[in-house]
C-alpha cells in the first residue's frame, strides 16, 4: 500500500544513527485531520471523484550520488506512473541537521494513486537535495533510511552492522553470526567455526539447541542435531551457504563445489 504522508515520523532507524527531534508536518498537498491514515489512505464523502484531488505520497529513494555542488546530493526516485497525473513535484519537503546527519523528506504529489489501476509502475525522477554547508561524507537519512558515502555514491547502511563500516577480517564473529542468521536453523542457534580462510568457512550449527524449550516440558528428552555448514564468501552480502552435511570430511561439498579447499575439512569427523 502507498504511503500517504502526513508527517514527517520519526522512527529509529539503525543503530549507529541518532534520531532527529520533532518535524513538522508536510503541508504542500497533505491531506490533514480524520481524512486520512496510515493505514486507509484518503477517506473522502461518498460519491467524491478521488481523481479531481492531488493527495501528497512518499517517494521511495533508489539511489544517492554526490553532485558537482559539495553542498548537493542527487536523489534518484520512484515516481508513480502509468497516466498523466500519477505523479507531480517530486522534492524535498522536510531538512534538518543533528549530531552530524541529515535528515529529510523526499515526496511527490498523485491525484491518481486511489484509482485502482490508474498508476501500475514506476519510472525513476530526480531530486536535488541541497545542504546550506558542504555534505562531507556525512549520512543522510532519507524517508526514516539510513545512506552512507561510498566512493561517488552512497549505499543503503546495513541492517546489521548500522552505518558503521564493515569488518574487514571475514572471519570476524559478527559476519559467522550474520551467516548463522541466514541458516534455516532455530533463531537460538550459534555457529562453532572449525575452519575459516575468508573466502571458505566451515562451522557445526545446532538445528535447535534447545529442542525442548527455554523451561523444559515434562518428559521431553532433549536430542540436538547438529550439522557441518559450507559456506563461500559473497561479497557485502556475506557469507553464502553451498551445503550441510551430517557426515565426517569433505565428501558433500566437493560433489556440489570442486573448488573447495580440501585441507578446510578433510580431517573432520563426524559432526556433534
Amino acid at each position: 500500500m502507498r504511503r500517504v504522508v502526513i508527517g514527517l515520523l520519526c522512527l529509529p532507524v539503525l543503530a549507529a544513527c541518532a534520531r532527529p527531534g520533532p518535524a513538522p508536518a508536510v503541508s504542500s498537498g497533505t491531506v490533514p485531520g480524520p481524512r486520512a491514515t496510515a493505514t486507509t489512505g484518503v477517506m473522502r464523502p461518498p460519491g467524491s471523484d478521488p481523481s479531481t484531488e492531488w493527495v501528497t505520497y512518499q517517494a521511495d529513494v533508489t539511489a544517492v550520488r554526490i553532485g558537482t555542488d559539495p553542498r548537493s546530493l542527487l536523489l534518484t526516485v520512484a515516481l508513480l506512473a502509468g497516466a498523466e497525473g500519477c505523479s507531480r513535484s517530486p522534492r524535498i519537503t522536510y531538512f534538518t541537521e543533528e549530531n552530524n546527519h541529515i535528515y529529510a523528506n523526499v515526496v511527490q504529489d498523485s491525484r491518481l494513486s486511489q484509482v485502482i489501476g490508474a498508476c501500475p509502475s514506476n519510472t525513476p525522477g530526480a531530486v536535488t537535495l541541497t545542504a546550506p554547508d558542504p555534505i562531507n561524507g556525512r549520512i543522510v537519512v532519507l524517508n526514516q533510511q539510513a545512506w552512507k558515502p561510498d566512493g561517488n555514491e552512497y549505499h543503503h547502511c546495513d541492517a546489521t552492522f548500522g552505518c558503521d563500516p564493515l569488518p574487514a577480517d571475514h572471519c570476524a564473529p559478527a559476519w559467522i553470526q550474520v551467516a548463522v542468521k541466514g541458516l534455516d536453523v532455530s533463531r537460538h542457534s550459534t555457529g562453532t567455526v572449525e575452519r575459516c580462510d575468508g573466502r571458505w568457512l566451515v562451522m557445526t550449527v545446532p538445528l535447535d539447541p534447545v529442542p525442548c524449550g527455554a523451561q523444559p516440558r515434562p518428559g521431553c528428552v532433549p536430542v540436538v542435531s547438529v550439522r557441518r555448514y559450507f559456506l563461500r564468501w559473497a561479497g557485502r552480502s556475506g557469507w553464502s551457504e553451498i551445503t550441510s552435511s551430517a557426515e565426517a570430511g569433505c565428501g558433500a561439498v566437493l560433489t556440489v563445489e570442486p573448488e573447495f579447499p580440501n585441507n578446510l575439512c578433510a580431517t573432520l569427523p563426524k559432526p556433534s
